[in-house]
């Protein structure tokens, strides 16, 4: 359990047994009695980056951000510290408030799918028993994801069954498409069928896109992400593959780009039965996906839970991309209660990673 969860939970017993050994004297009149502060809620951000130098010295001149939005050929030095200083992502964790991060190879920097396979997964499992290393030494900040060389599904699904089984890492980071192949082509259906048979959560985060209109005014994070999300989703969902495994566990970065703030132009295709396949409008499918709040203007959070529950929208800063405050920003977001607020701060995504709260 972890340590700031067991402080909680200390804090909530001497309370009580307090209480309880005050329970014979006089109680005080009604205008003087206080409850206290309330406890503190538990937040967990997750969506957090981290870089491993050996694996990030081969594969940054392969990657997108390279490509279209580096800067003097690297990554600028603030950024590549906080992805790779340990102590100084525990301190500005303390800072904004974090108790737990959910950390993940930086896929933007990071990506294995240019290398050969078997080169691709020396890459990934050297990442991932990084990750795994860092996790097991931090158990009560840090819960880990893994990556895959996802070119090759044989190879990415046993690598997914040892991140899962043997690193005690709760799932894997994945692009929006693996060198053109799209997330629902049926050559993916045995690491879906893998994924969800594991438990293990999927985040989707896009690597990138250097298509040519991306690369001036940096749209490629600002247009290309979240369209790149908007992709994956469509997808998943008409391709099949939200039918076929109902108990798959994919969290979506950045809010889940566009596709839920303009679900209506798909819903309207259904309505004219040029979706045949589906089995409910498009918005039917939305709820099946986790979401982080990324997503910067609290009046999109707001709306964000008007089209999927709010227990499946959970805080995330983008670290060390992003958000800088991101406890205050959900905060901010005062047309969701606070208790759904602090659900989003922690509670859902420990339900959806399995962290005992």
């Amino acid at each position: 359990m972890p340590t700031a969860v067991k402080r909680r939970k200390q804090a909530a017993r001497s309370s009580r047994r307090h209480a309880r050994s005050n329970s014979h004297k006089a109680r005080p009149s009604a205008a003087k009695i206080s409850s206290g502060p309330a406890p503190k809620p538990i937040v967990i951000d997750v969506h957090a980056h981290l870089l491993v130098p050996e694996v990030v010295k081969r594969t940054f001149e392969h990657s997108q951000y390279a490509r279209g939005v580096a800067v003097d050929g690297g990554v600028p030095e603030p950024l590549f510290k906080r992805m790779t200083e340990l102590p100084l992502r525990l301190s500005e964790m303390d800072a904004t408030g974090v108790d737990m991060q959910v950390v993940s190879p930086s896929i933007m920097q990071q990506c294995t799918y240019a290398f050969e396979p078997q080169e691709a997964l020396e890459l990934d499992r050297r990442s991932n028993n990084h990750v795994a290393e860092m996790v097991a030494h931090h158990k009560d900040r840090l819960i880990g994801l893994g990556s895959l060389p996802l070119h090759d599904v044989a190879l990415s699904a046993a690598e997914l069954e040892r991140c899962v089984r043997n690193l005690s890492l709760r799932g894997v980071i994945v692009s929006s498409h693996i060198n053109g192949m799209e997330l629902g082509d049926a050559r993916l259906r045995p690491f879906w069928a893998k994924a969800e048979e594991l438990g293990a959560v999927i985040f989707i985060h896009p690597a990138g896109s250097t298509e040519k209109r991306m690369l001036r005014n940096r749209l490629m994070i600002t247009v290309g992400q979240p369209l790149e999300e908007a992709y994956a989703l469509s997808s998943l969902v008409y391709e099949g593959v939200m039918d076929q495994f109902p108990k798959l566990k994919i969290l979506v970065a950045h809010g889940g780009g566009y596709l839920p703030f303009y679900a209506g132009r798909h819903d309207n295709e259904y309505r004219y039965g040029r979706a045949p396949q589906l089995k409910g409008d498009f918005s039917s499918y939305l709820p099946r996906f986790f979401f982080d709040t990324v997503l910067f203007n609290p009046d999109m959070l707001e709306f964000l839970v008007t089209k999927v529950p709010s227990s499946h929208v959970m805080l995330a800063s983008d670290y060390p991309f992003a958000e800088k405050k991101p406890v205050e920003y959900v905060r901010r977001a005062k047309k969701i209660g606070k208790k759904e607020q602090d659900a989003i701060l922690g509670t859902n995504a420990a339900r959806l990673f399995g962290i005992g709260v």
